[in-house]
């Protein structure tokens, strides 16, 4: 009998024992706001993954923005460029091309091409370059309970920014929907797979994603292929948190329950911490 006690103690202890490591350890998940992971490029070429988890709204958020936007301009700006140059016709018609109907006025045989690339890398800074606290309550409330992801791959040697992704997880979004913002590899440093890592961390990150699915220009035919070839098809019913022209955008979508290629991307990306 004192036996069979004895058992049963040690049975239950080691059954608490458990069920506190498993409570810390998920507390300890949760509460993970960031971290870093070891990964190689196409040559071998150790490179550093480094995310952190933040919301729209913050300080942190919009400083590290700021950081990103001398790498976002070289890419974000020439598929504006490419874009506008195909459809001039947007300028008069639409809100966003508002500030380059002066230089249009005179026909597009006529634009000073560089001095519309000027205005919109003016633009695009907007989106990168911003003070939370001039932004509306509306703004802030209309994004206060998302969840914010910065992820960027550095060279690992120098630190320097190769690339990155942010990507958003809304409340009114199913479980395992996440939406990429931006996306951008320094262009002297692309070919070398860091988009695909960069694409494929989210699921090192969110292990439990479904979905990802994001949209860029219609004339962006190296994304588009990119895109593509990670697994994306077409988003025949894309979830829009904003007005889209829909002529002038392409919409795409991953299912991790239709590919792996992503998933097998982040068993690439060693954790260092």
């Amino acid at each position: 009998m004192y036996k069979i006690l004895c058992m049963l103690f040690i049975v239950s202890s080691l059954t608490t024992f458990f069920s506190i490591a498993k409570e810390t350890m998920n507390n300890h998940m949760k509460q993970k706001q960031g971290g870093q992971f070891l990964a190689k490029d196409k040559l071998g070429t150790p490179v550093i993954v480094q995310w952190s988890k933040t919301n729209i709204m913050s300080p942190d958020f919009a400083n590290a923005m700021k950081e990103m936007w001398p790498l976002a301009r070289g890419a974000y700006a020439p598929v504006e460029m490419d874009f506008l140059k195909a459809f001039p016709e947007v300028v008069g018609k639409e809100l966003y091309f508002k500030p380059f109907e002066p230089l249009f006025q005179n026909g597009v045989a006529n634009v000073d091409w560089a001095a519309t690339q000027t205005a919109m890398e003016s633009i695009l800074e907007g989106h990168f370059v911003f003070d939370p606290a001039q932004l509306s309550e509306q703004v802030v409330a209309m994004f206060a309970n998302d969840s914010c992801f910065l992820v960027t791959v550095k060279e690992q040697e120098t630190g320097t920014p190769l690339g990155f992704i942010t990507f958003l997880m809304r409340a009114n979004y199913a479980a395992g929907e996440v939406k990429v913002m931006s996306f951008a590899v320094q262009t002297s440093h692309q070919k070398r797979g860091l988009g695909k890592l960069l694409m494929g961390s989210i699921f090192k990150i969110a292990p439990k994603t479904k979905r990802i699915f994001l949209a860029t220009r219609v004339t962006n035919n190296a994304a588009l292929h990119a895109y593509a070839s990670w697994g994306f098809v077409t988003d025949d019913k894309p979830i829009l948190d904003h007005a889209f022209n829909l002529e002038h955008w392409s919409f795409m979508e991953y299912k991790a329950e239709q590919s792996d290629i992503l998933q097998n991307i982040a068993q690439e990306l060693y954790l260092v911490s």
